[in-house]
Formats: C-alpha cells, sequence, structure tokens
C-alpha cells in the first residue's frame, strides 16, 4: 500500500509538472478568475495562482510579454501583474489597458467581484512604488500615509499613468478620478485636459476640480450641453448624481428646473445604482 502511494503520488506530480504552457494558459482561462495566492475567508491557497506560478517556470521573457496582449483579461491581468514585479515599462502595459477598457473577476482573500483591468494595473504599480517608501518600523498610519504619497508624487511614471488616464476618452472606472483628484494638487498643464473631461465627457470630478477656475464655461455648459449629454452607464450615472446635486443645491432655481429637466427626459439613470432619489426627496421634489 505504502508503494502503491507513493506512486500515485509519483504520478500525479508528474501530471501538473508535466503540463505544457498550452494546456496551463488554458485552465487559467477556462477558471477565469484572476486569483491572489489565497482566497476566501480562510485564506486557501488559490489553484489558479499555483498555475500562472508553474506557467513562469517554463515560457520566457518574451513569451510572458506576449501574453500582456493576450486576448483573455485574466492572462493579462497576470503578466502584466508580474511584468510590473519585473520592472518591465508599465506605461505601454498600462496604455493599452486603457484603449481596451476591460473587466476581470477577480478574488483577494475573502473579496471577489469584476475589476476593471486597467484599474488592476493602475493600483499593482502604485502599491509597488508606496510599499518601498515604507517599513516595519512605521507604524504610525499617518506617517507611512505621508510617506507614500510622496513616493507617489515624486515617482514620474505614476504621474504618467494619471496623465493618460486625463487625456483619455474612454468611459473610464470613476474610482481613477476619484482617487486622482481628491484632495491633490494637478500641474496646470493638466487643467485643459481637466476643462475638457468635465464638459466634453462630463465627468463631475474634473468639474469639482476646476469650477471656479472656468465660470463662464460651468453656466454655458449647464444651459446648453447637459440635458443632451449622455450618462447611459454605471460611471456616468456616478458623474450625473454629482451634476443634480449640484444644480439641487445651487438655490438657483433655473438650475433646479435643469435638473428636473434632464431627469425626466433621459430616464436611463435608473436603471443603475445610484443616490439620485434622495437628493430628489431632499428637496421635496416628484418627478
Amino acid at each position: 500500500m505504502k508503494n502503491l502511494s507513493c506512486f500515485l503520488f509519483l504520478v500525479s506530480s508528474f501530471l501538473v509538472l508535466g503540463q505544457t504552457k498550452e494546456e496551463l494558459i488554458q485552465k487559467i482561462v477556462d477558471y477565469n478568475i484572476f486569483e491572489s495566492d489565497c482566497v476566501g475567508i480562510a485564506c486557501s491557497p488559490s489553484e489558479q495562482f499555483k498555475r500562472f506560478q508553474k506557467l513562469l517556470t517554463i515560457i520566457s521573457e518574451k513569451e510572458l510579454m506576449d501574453l500582456s496582449k493576450h486576448k483573455e483579461p485574466v492572462i493579462r491581468a497576470y503578466a502584466s501583474t508580474e511584468l510590473i514585479k519585473r520592472n518591465q515599462d508599465v506605461v505601454s502595459l498600462f496604455s493599452f489597458e486603457i484603449e481596451k477598457n476591460e473587466t476581470v473577476e477577480t478574488q483577494d482573500g475573502c473579496i471577489g467581484g469584476f475589476d476593471n483591468l486597467p484599474w488592476v494595473i493602475y493600483n499593482a504599480y502604485k502599491w509597488k512604488v508606496a510599499s518601498k517608501a515604507i517599513t516595519k518600523s512605521d507604524q504610525n498610519e499617518n506617517i507611512r500615509n505621508l510617506k507614500m504619497t510622496k513616493a507617489l508624487a515624486s515617482d514620474d511614471k505614476f504621474q504618467e499613468l494619471n496623465s493618460i488616464i486625463f487625456q483619455s476618452d474612454k468611459d473610464l472606472y470613476y474610482m481613477f478620478y476619484y482617487v486622482t483628484l481628491k484632495d491633490k494638487k494637478i500641474n496646470e498643464n493638466l487643467f485643459p485636459e481637466l476643462k475638457k473631461l468635465a464638459f466634453k465627457y462630463n465627468n463631475s470630478f474634473a468639474f469639482d476640480f476646476i469650477l471656479d477656475k472656468y465660470p463662464n464655461e460651468v453656466q454655458n455648459y449647464f444651459l446648453n450641453d447637459f440635458e443632451q449629454a449622455d450618462f447611459d452607464s454605471p460611471n456616468k450615472v456616478m458623474y450625473l448624481d454629482r451634476f443634480i446635486e449640484y444644480l439641487l443645491d445651487s438655490q438657483d432655481e433655473n438650475y433646479k428646473k435643469i435638473a428636473i429637466a434632464k431627469l425626466k427626459k433621459d430616464k436611463s439613470w435608473r436603471k443603475y445604482f445610484n443616490f439620485i432619489e434622495d437628493k430628489l426627496k431632499k428637496h421635496n421634489i416628484v418627478l
């Protein structure tokens, strides 16, 4: 029995080790979840993560680069995050994913869901830069945050990623703009891009950042462009929510009428989870 057990163990080990790169790639694609090294409440070892680690032992650096352009997002997620660890050009990886703007199912510990793949790449590099700025002796959270913030602010490649975000015409994950614009100092050279985001692509995060700088454009936007603006996506509804808040809180009756007219005309926002209804109740408005 002991000899049989040893034989079966050797056979199973051979099957795992003997898998070709094509077989491993297909298994990763079939499972189709981008997992960290451990998953679930108990943080059990991820078989998906093991597959990719095994794949790394049998492919070249060039093949890994090729996988970062694979048609399947889950393969690109693993390949690109690994290349970031190896100091490959994050700008080209990020630019490629921005153009694709696809999502991937993820599982990190007990946290799972669907994530925007550019967001995955962005945070992989962000954490790489930030984590190098702190040590185990940095126990104070404020000190840790300050060091990480300074490291990111002085990292040219990270700032280039932010510029790519501002210059993109894609319907990007709204959190990009939340983290890049909230309580941040932005180079004034980027203000034209933010103005374009606000008034051409109806981005409320950019709008909040520049509204005091362009008061005439703000008025023109709401009087002439806002009613025809497209907010038919989960990201765009987040922007619409903020615009409605701005209009209703303005104490300007004309602006309130514009908000109501927009919500009555364009009902696509009702398809998505949002807080617009709460804002209407706050102002005792019934559509």
